[in-house]
């Protein structure tokens, strides 16, 4: 089964968001910032990572910089979680690379698991 890390600040909505992925087998780890998310990617092998933009230590669009930029992880998809719903924000994240942009306040837990599957699915 495919593994993801979600890098998300929300205690409450990470917890939820691993519980859910891990409930449909996928192995799901965590991280709380973007610092602990990046060395997590740099040191593990991902099928995908889901983003929180805003996040304390480093920020999700130097998290997307930093790993477009590295040729061994530049193909790695990275399905953007955020409240971030300016269409500056969005264009952003996507031209940085994110392969699907998932504004969490439109969405339930489950949404973003259903398009997460579907995304993986599809690859």
């Amino acid at each position: 089964m495919s593994k993801i890390l979600i890098i998300e600040d929300d205690n409450f909505l990470l917890s939820l968001i691993v519980e859910k992925f891990t409930q449909l087998g996928f192995v799901a780890e965590a991280a709380a910032d973007g610092e602990e998310g990046l060395n997590k990617i740099l040191n593990n092998k991902y099928d995908l990572i889901l983003l929180d933009m805003i996040l304390p230590k480093m920020d999700g669009f130097k998290v997307l910089e930093e790993i477009k930029k590295n040729q061994s992880l530049k193909n790695l998809p990275i399905v953007v979680t955020s409240n971030l719903y300016d269409k500056n924000d969005i264009d952003r994240a996507v031209s940085l690379g994110a392969a699907d942009y998932i504004i969490k306040a439109y969405n339930s837990p489950e949404n973003i698991v259903d398009r997460v599957k579907a995304f993986l699915q599809k690859k």
